[in-house]
């Protein structure tokens, strides 16, 4: 239960900084759109629910930036596993490649699914309710870096279990230009993605409680041919609704 705090106002941190070796499971629920059109092929409109848990361990720190490791799975599906850098101001920078998986491959997940603590975190500075910040930061995701741009603010304080929380809302943007899949198939992908978010994280170390997202992609397609293979490319589009509620299990 949240309860918001109504003594004045006071000034937090709240950007992510758990200790070495600290760990986290989550329980997230998605609920992914897609509509692809492929030439002159009537649209292909698929609808996925998942429900995945997520294991965080903080792997250590690495020349000043600290690395946590994420396992998704889901009941009867693959484990997916990454790598993610995080710098001094607990802003993603980076998703790694970890046991043959390419990082740019995220399927139909959005940053915020993948690690919520970091995709568009607060500043590292002390803030009160109503504090907003700008969003800026680098962002490698396989491939050359791309910009993560928007806007956070921190809605409000208050206890959860006893607890002290924040409630951060933010929102932001993420150019994509990636080729995914491999031979027979593989698609390039050019556009953006935007994501709204809400969350409630703990004070004492910034890790999420709860956070729900909506991310939106509409992109520009291409089917591309074997590699090795002659021939032209396939033109397309794909719009993807990504819907998620984030939950830390105890």
């Amino acid at each position: 239960m949240l309860v918001v705090a109504g003594c004045g106002p006071s000034r937090v941190r709240v950007s992510y900084r758990p200790s070495n070796g600290s760990r986290a499971t989550y329980r997230i629920e998605v609920h992914a759109v897609a509509v692809t059109r492929i030439a002159d092929l009537a649209p292909h409109r698929s609808v996925d629910d998942e429900v995945l848990i997520a294991r965080h361990a903080v792997l250590g720190a690495q020349g000043g930036d600290r690395q946590v490791r994420v396992e998704l799975s889901s009941p009867g599906g693959e484990l997916r596993t990454f790598v993610v850098r995080i710098d001094r101001a607990a802003q993603l920078t980076e998703v790694q490649e970890i046991e043959g998986l390419l990082a740019q491959v995220l399927g139909g997940l959005g940053l915020s699914e993948i690690f919520p603590e970091a995709a568009g975190a607060p500043p590292e500075r002390a803030l009160a309710p109503g504090d907003r910040w700008t969003i800026d930061q680098p962002v490698r995701i396989g491939g050359p870096s791309a910009r993560l741009t928007g806007s956070g603010r921190l809605a409000s304080l208050g206890l959860r279990h006893g607890r002290k929380v924040a409630t951060i809302e933010s929102d932001f943007r993420l150019p994509v230009d990636r080729t995914t899949g491999d031979s027979p198939t593989r698609l390039h992908l050019q556009g953006t993605q935007t994501t709204t978010a809400t969350a409630t994280r703990d004070v004492a170390d910034g890790t999420i409680e709860t956070e729900t997202a909506h991310t939106a992609g509409a992109f520009q397609l291409l089917v591309l041919p074997p590699a090795g293979v002659p021939g032209p490319a396939i033109p397309g589009t794909l719009d993807v609704q990504i819907r998620s509620v984030t939950r830390r299990e105890r």
